[in-house]
């Protein structure tokens, strides 16, 4: 009587029902997978980390009391971030620097992409100080690009970061379907 008890109360899947799982997240995945755009998803990335490096310049400037020069560098696909501890400009051995090297891939890159939305600025940027009060030098922008996009002469991974001159905050676009639209 015991060993039907036992046998009554089983508890758990059996291994028809595991494998019926299974079979459904497979098809799901299947069909999932190849919808999903990984390059628009590391543009995506690289913008955010673009746009913290920008925002740690920004109040490394404020809290060191001194220049912070943010410098693209389009040629090598990287960011380099200099504190000008003497504020004169000049980068020397006893300033520290941080570079930030683009993923594979990606590049700092507009191409011919139409001007931002008024009353964005539409220079592209090629150096940034960052002022001890958290303003910067200029206004402009910063565009991102895939080699994907470059070749194929489209701007679907196209971002630009758009750097406020008064408050030196970088604000965020993509180009959709024709046209640049804010990010939040």
């Amino acid at each position: 009587m015991q060993f039907r008890s036992l046998l009554a109360d089983r508890r758990g899947y059996s291994l028809g029902e595991l494998l019926t799982v299974v079979v459904i997240l497979g098809i799901i995945a299947a069909l999932a997978v190849p919808r999903l755009d990984w390059m628009a998803y590391r543009v995506n990335g690289e913008v955010r980390q673009v746009a913290m490096q920008l925002s740690y310049a920004q109040r490394l400037a404020v809290s060191l009391q001194h220049n912070v020069q943010v410098t693209i560098d389009r040629a090598n696909r990287r960011i380099i971030v200099d504190e000008d501890a003497n504020n004169d400009g000049i980068f020397s051995s006893n300033e520290r620097r941080r570079v930030l090297q683009l993923e594979a891939g990606l590049n700092f890159e507009r191409n011919s992409a139409p001007a931002l939305p008024a009353p964005a600025p539409d220079n592209e940027l090629t150096q940034i100080i960052f002022r001890r009060d958290g303003s910067a030098s200029q206004s402009g922008a910063v565009f991102l690009n895939s080699i994907r996009g470059v070749a194929g002469g489209n701007n679907k991974d196209a971002r630009a970061l758009v750097i406020t001159r008064a408050t030196g905050r970088a604000s965020s676009f993509s180009y959709l379907n024709g046209s640049w639209v804010a990010r939040m």
